[in-house]
Protein backbone atom coordinates (compact mmCIF):
# COMPACT_ATOMS: atom_id res chain seq x y z
CA UNK A 1 0.00 0.00 0.00
CA UNK A 2 1.36 3.42 -0.85
CA UNK A 3 2.51 5.44 2.15
CA UNK A 4 -0.09 8.21 1.92
CA UNK A 5 -2.93 5.74 1.48
CA UNK A 6 -1.75 3.75 4.49
CA UNK A 7 -1.44 6.99 6.45
CA UNK A 8 -5.02 7.88 5.53
CA UNK A 9 -6.17 4.45 6.64
CA UNK A 10 -4.27 4.73 9.92
CA UNK A 11 -5.79 8.13 10.67
CA UNK A 12 -9.25 6.80 9.98
CA UNK A 13 -8.76 3.79 12.18
CA UNK A 14 -6.95 5.67 14.92
CA UNK A 15 -9.30 8.62 15.45
CA UNK A 16 -9.94 -10.49 10.16
CA UNK A 17 -9.27 -14.35 8.61
CA UNK A 18 -11.38 -16.32 6.19
CA UNK A 19 -11.18 -19.35 8.45
CA UNK A 20 -13.11 -17.56 11.17
CA UNK A 21 -16.37 -19.40 11.70
CA UNK A 22 -17.91 -16.87 14.08
CA UNK A 23 -21.11 -15.31 12.76
CA UNK A 24 -22.23 -12.38 14.84
CA UNK A 25 -25.41 -11.29 13.09
CA UNK A 26 -28.60 -13.24 13.68
CA UNK A 27 -31.31 -11.17 12.07
CA UNK A 28 -34.09 -12.87 13.98
CA UNK A 29 -32.51 -11.57 17.21
CA UNK A 30 -31.44 -8.11 16.03
CA UNK A 31 -32.42 -5.27 18.36
CA UNK A 32 -32.82 -1.98 16.54
CA UNK A 33 -30.85 0.83 18.15
CA UNK A 34 -32.17 4.32 18.75
CA UNK A 35 -28.83 5.75 19.92
CA UNK A 36 -25.78 5.87 17.67
CA UNK A 37 -23.66 4.56 20.56
CA UNK A 38 -25.71 1.35 20.47
CA UNK A 39 -25.05 0.86 16.74
CA UNK A 40 -21.28 0.65 17.31
CA UNK A 41 -19.97 -2.94 17.50
CA UNK A 42 -18.20 -3.56 20.82
CA UNK A 43 -14.52 -4.41 21.09
CA UNK A 44 -15.46 -7.86 22.42
CA UNK A 45 -17.54 -8.63 19.34
CA UNK A 46 -14.91 -7.21 16.97
CA UNK A 47 -12.33 -9.49 18.62
CA UNK A 48 -14.52 -12.49 17.83
CA UNK A 49 -15.37 -11.36 14.30
CA UNK A 50 -11.70 -10.68 13.50
CA UNK A 51 -10.30 -13.59 15.54
CA UNK A 52 -7.95 -11.01 17.08
CA UNK A 53 -7.94 -11.18 20.86
CA UNK A 54 -5.36 -8.40 21.21
CA UNK A 55 -7.68 -5.65 19.98
CA UNK A 56 -8.10 -2.84 22.50
CA UNK A 57 -10.11 0.41 22.31
CA UNK A 58 -8.26 3.40 20.93
CA UNK A 59 -9.73 6.22 23.01
CA UNK A 60 -8.68 8.99 20.62
CA UNK A 61 -10.91 7.44 17.95
CA UNK A 62 -14.06 7.70 20.09
CA UNK A 63 -15.43 10.95 18.71
CA UNK A 64 -18.69 12.91 18.56
CA UNK A 65 -17.75 14.70 15.35
CA UNK A 66 -15.65 13.61 12.35
CA UNK A 67 -11.95 14.47 12.43
CA UNK A 68 -10.65 17.00 9.89
CA UNK A 69 -9.56 15.77 6.47
CA UNK A 70 -5.90 15.82 5.48
CA UNK A 71 -5.36 19.19 3.74
CA UNK A 72 -2.23 17.83 2.02
CA UNK A 73 -4.19 15.14 0.16
CA UNK A 74 -5.40 15.77 -3.40
CA UNK A 75 -8.80 17.41 -3.10
CA UNK A 76 -10.94 14.49 -4.41
CA UNK A 77 -9.01 12.08 -2.15
CA UNK A 78 -9.58 13.97 1.09
CA UNK A 79 -12.81 12.06 1.73
CA UNK A 80 -10.99 8.69 1.80
CA UNK A 81 -11.35 6.91 5.14
CA UNK A 82 -13.60 8.86 7.47
CA UNK A 83 -13.43 12.57 8.21
CA UNK A 84 -15.47 15.75 7.92
CA UNK A 85 -15.48 15.55 4.10
CA UNK A 86 -16.56 11.90 4.12
CA UNK A 87 -19.82 12.78 5.86
CA UNK A 88 -20.28 16.37 4.68
CA UNK A 89 -21.77 19.09 6.82
CA UNK A 90 -25.41 18.08 7.04
CA UNK A 91 -25.32 15.41 9.76
CA UNK A 92 -27.11 15.95 13.08
CA UNK A 93 -25.42 13.30 15.25
CA UNK A 94 -22.14 11.38 14.97
CA UNK A 95 -20.22 8.63 16.77
CA UNK A 96 -17.01 6.78 15.99
CA UNK A 97 -14.89 4.09 17.63
CA UNK A 98 -11.55 2.46 16.89
CA UNK A 99 -9.73 -0.67 18.05
CA UNK A 100 -6.04 -1.55 17.64
CA UNK A 101 -3.80 -4.60 17.89
CA UNK A 102 -0.09 -5.17 17.21
CA UNK A 103 1.11 -7.80 14.71
CA UNK A 104 4.39 -9.67 14.24
CA UNK A 105 4.85 -7.99 10.85
CA UNK A 106 7.52 -5.30 10.44
CA UNK A 107 7.23 -2.38 8.04
CA UNK A 108 10.17 -1.25 5.84
CA UNK A 109 11.19 1.23 8.53
CA UNK A 110 11.57 -1.53 11.13
CA UNK A 111 8.43 -0.66 13.07
CA UNK A 112 5.80 -3.16 14.18
CA UNK A 113 2.71 -3.11 11.99
CA UNK A 114 -0.66 -2.34 13.55
CA UNK A 115 -4.04 -3.98 12.93
CA UNK A 116 -6.92 -1.55 13.20
CA UNK A 117 -10.70 -1.44 12.92
CA UNK A 118 -12.66 1.80 12.70
CA UNK A 119 -16.40 2.42 12.81
CA UNK A 120 -18.27 5.67 12.31
CA UNK A 121 -21.99 6.41 12.07
CA UNK A 122 -23.64 9.71 11.20
CA UNK A 123 -27.34 10.48 11.44
CA UNK A 124 -28.94 13.05 9.14
CA UNK A 125 -32.23 14.94 9.44
CA UNK A 126 -33.72 12.75 6.68
CA UNK A 127 -32.96 9.75 4.49
CA UNK A 128 -32.70 12.09 1.50
CA UNK A 129 -29.87 13.99 3.17
CA UNK A 130 -28.08 10.74 4.04
CA UNK A 131 -28.41 9.62 0.42
CA UNK A 132 -27.10 12.98 -0.79
CA UNK A 133 -24.02 12.61 1.43
CA UNK A 134 -23.52 9.05 0.14
CA UNK A 135 -23.69 10.10 -3.51
CA UNK A 136 -21.36 13.04 -2.92
CA UNK A 137 -18.88 10.65 -1.30
CA UNK A 138 -19.19 8.29 -4.27
CA UNK A 139 -18.40 11.13 -6.68
CA UNK A 140 -15.34 12.14 -4.62
CA UNK A 141 -13.98 8.59 -4.53
CA UNK A 142 -14.51 8.17 -8.27
CA UNK A 143 -12.64 11.43 -8.89
CA UNK A 144 -9.81 10.27 -6.61
CA UNK A 145 -9.43 7.02 -8.55
CA UNK A 146 -9.45 8.96 -11.83
CA UNK A 147 -6.38 10.94 -10.70
CA UNK A 148 -4.25 7.75 -10.72
CA UNK A 149 -2.26 9.27 -7.88
CA UNK A 150 0.37 6.70 -6.78
CA UNK A 151 -0.31 7.56 -3.14
CA UNK A 152 -4.00 6.68 -3.51
CA UNK A 153 -3.98 3.48 -5.50
CA UNK A 154 -7.05 1.52 -4.42
CA UNK A 155 -9.89 -0.34 -6.05
CA UNK A 156 -13.35 1.22 -5.86
CA UNK A 157 -16.48 -0.82 -6.44
CA UNK A 158 -20.14 -0.88 -5.44
CA UNK A 159 -21.33 -4.29 -4.14
CA UNK A 160 -24.92 -3.00 -4.09
CA UNK A 161 -26.75 0.27 -4.63
CA UNK A 162 -26.34 1.34 -0.99
CA UNK A 163 -22.70 0.29 -0.44
CA UNK A 164 -19.31 1.64 -1.55
CA UNK A 165 -16.10 -0.37 -1.11
CA UNK A 166 -12.47 0.71 -1.46
CA UNK A 167 -9.74 -1.90 -1.08
CA UNK A 168 -6.00 -2.43 -1.21
CA UNK A 169 -3.67 -5.08 0.22
CA UNK A 170 -4.95 -6.02 3.71
CA UNK A 171 -7.08 -2.89 3.78
CA UNK A 172 -10.78 -2.38 3.20
CA UNK A 173 -13.12 0.53 3.81
CA UNK A 174 -16.89 0.25 3.37
CA UNK A 175 -19.62 2.88 3.35
CA UNK A 176 -23.36 2.26 3.45
CA UNK A 177 -26.43 4.47 3.58
CA UNK A 178 -29.53 3.13 5.30
CA UNK A 179 -32.54 5.22 6.29
CA UNK A 180 -31.14 8.51 7.64
CA UNK A 181 -27.75 7.04 8.62
CA UNK A 182 -24.41 6.83 6.79
CA UNK A 183 -22.02 4.16 8.10
CA UNK A 184 -18.25 3.83 7.62
CA UNK A 185 -16.21 0.74 8.54
CA UNK A 186 -12.46 0.39 7.97
CA UNK A 187 -10.17 -2.60 8.52
CA UNK A 188 -6.39 -2.35 8.19
CA UNK A 189 -3.60 -4.94 8.43
CA UNK A 190 -5.70 -8.12 8.53
CA UNK A 191 -5.69 -10.80 5.84
CA UNK A 192 -9.44 -11.15 5.52
CA UNK A 193 -10.11 -7.42 5.80
CA UNK A 194 -12.97 -7.51 3.27
CA UNK A 195 -14.91 -10.23 5.08
CA UNK A 196 -14.34 -8.69 8.49
CA UNK A 197 -15.36 -5.22 7.36
CA UNK A 198 -18.47 -6.64 5.71
CA UNK A 199 -19.52 -8.50 8.88
CA UNK A 200 -19.06 -5.41 11.05
CA UNK A 201 -20.89 -3.21 8.53
CA UNK A 202 -23.79 -5.65 8.32
CA UNK A 203 -23.99 -5.84 12.10
CA UNK A 204 -24.25 -2.06 12.35
CA UNK A 205 -26.78 -1.64 9.56
CA UNK A 206 -28.96 -4.44 10.97
CA UNK A 207 -29.34 -2.27 14.07
CA UNK A 208 -30.64 0.70 12.08
CA UNK A 209 -34.41 0.95 11.83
Amino acid sequence: MASSLRSAAVVCCAVLMSACSYTYTNKSNVVHAQRLDDMIVSVEDVRRIAAAEDFAPHIEAHLHKPPPADPAAPEPCRAVGYNDLTFGGGWSDFRSAGYKGVTDDIDPGGNSMVNEVSQAVARYPSSDKAQAAFHKLESSLQACVALHNPNYEFTLDKPDSATLRITDLQWCHLYRAKAAVLVSVGVLGLEASNQIADTILQTITDRIK
